[in-house]
């Protein structure tokens, strides 16, 4: 849902931003506007980009493959009535008929005739500024016309050469095939290797994204997004190591709200990389694939990964370990990986380096180059038991 707020008054429309983000919908800074501007952002699919900006526009042929073209997406204005009652009111009158946003007015509710003035301007609901935490969530949920939010699944490694990009981009294409989409993150920016493993060729990546997070909306974020024959669709990593300097946790916060509400399952893929600024992503998740080889140095920098999320507070109960390419001579025994980590391995991908390296150096995921591969069958496993664990919708 997108959701525009249109005020006079500084400090009351900042604190219905925040709260409207909180709540996880589409509101980024520049949806913020005075009164007598707001209203021509509507309809929109995007808000026009400054000329020194990279203009990012939707990829010929794309589609968004989880709802409808954001030009049809649900409007919410939130108009504020302070400082000045008629101003706010004459703006509803004049604005009304020529848009089919839905519009929350936002003032006290002790006055009962502004209230009732205000529903006949043409507001859809009333809220009183005294008590926005409880009544704002409470008429979007009402006005809601969108799907809910999204599971987020994170991959992770501790070390390289785990195999966590194979087993991120196969659980996504699985997770696709039973959803209906997927949308998958590739965060491993100085070393994203989606791009090769799907064998697509995006013209953006999340960088263009997080340099334009002011004007951040569904339209910016489909013109991103690659779709894959899969039925997966990916928001790359920068092409360039030099553009991961523009990937901001501020940027990373609002893509994962978007694409969230966008997707029954979102997979993120970290990589080794996931201590780098990403506790707030980790916290967030639903799930978190730690995915491991059974060898001594593996295991070693597991433990120590295991001990980082629960220092920043991950839950434990958010975290699976993943055992990948299990079978290879001379590895560890599972009973002693288990021992020496804490925790129980939930899951084993066997070793079938024929099979997986012949499809990733085609570009092509495993499961949909060879589907009844031992490989194959227990990413799927892998898959159920996310959607399982992670029911599709919050």
């Amino acid at each position: 849902m997108r959701c525009f707020v249109g005020s006079d008054e500084a400090a009351v429309a900042g604190q219905v931003r925040e709260l409207l983000v909180e709540l996880g919908h589409a509101c980024p800074i520049a949806n913020v506007q005075p009164l007598d501007r707001v209203w021509a952002s509507l309809g929109k699919g995007s808000l026009t980009l400054p000329p020194t900006e990279p203009v990012v526009s939707r990829p010929q042929g794309a589609e968004a493959s989880a709802g409808r073209p954001a030009s049809a997406e649900v409007e919410i204005v939130v108009v504020v009535l302070q400082p000045n009652p008629e101003r706010a009111l004459a703006a509803i009158r004049n604005n009304r008929r020529q848009t089919s946003a839905r519009i929350l007015l936002v003032g006290p509710t002790a006055d009962t005739k502004l209230v009732l003035r205000g529903l006949r301007e043409g507001a859809n609901e009333f809220l009183d500024q005294a008590d926005l935490k409880t009544e704002l969530p409470a008429a979007l949920e009402r006005l809601s016309a969108v799907s809910p939010k999204g599971r987020i699944v994170a991959a992770i490694s501790a070390s390289g050469g785990c195999g966590c990009s194979t087993i991120a981009v196969n659980l996504a294409v699985a997770l696709a095939g039973t959803h209906g989409s997927c949308a998958i993150l590739d965060l491993n920016l100085e070393a994203g290797d989606l791009v090769t493993l799907l064998d697509l060729k995006p013209s953006y990546s999340i960088s263009e994204l997080c340099q334009n997070v002011r004007r951040l909306d569904a339209s910016l974020l489909e013109g991103c997004l690659v779709p894959h024959s899969s039925g997966v669709q990916l928001l790359a990593a920068p092409a360039r190591v030099a553009d991961a300097v523009h990937v901001t946790q501020e940027g990373i916060d609002e893509v994962l709200s978007l694409v969230a509400h966008r997707f029954p399952f979102v997979v993120v893929d970290l990589g080794d990389s996931f201590r780098t600024g990403r506790n707030s992503l980790l916290l967030d998740a639903d799930l978190i694939l730690l995915v491991l080889r059974l060898d001594f140095t593996c295991l070693r920098n597991t433990r120590t990964a295991l001990e980082y999320l629960r220092h920043f507070g991950v839950s434990p109960d958010r975290v699976q370990v993943v055992a990948n390419r299990f079978g290879q001579p001379n590895e560890i025994a599972a009973g002693a990986a288990e021992e020496a980590l804490g925790v129980k391995l939930a899951h084993y991908v066997p070793d079938d380096a024929k099979t997986v390296n012949r499809a990733n150096n085609n570009g092509v995921p495993v499961l949909s180059q060879s589907p009844s591969s031992k490989v194959s069958r227990r990413i799927a496993e892998l898959a159920a038991h996310v959607a399982e664990a992670t029911p599709t919708y919050r």
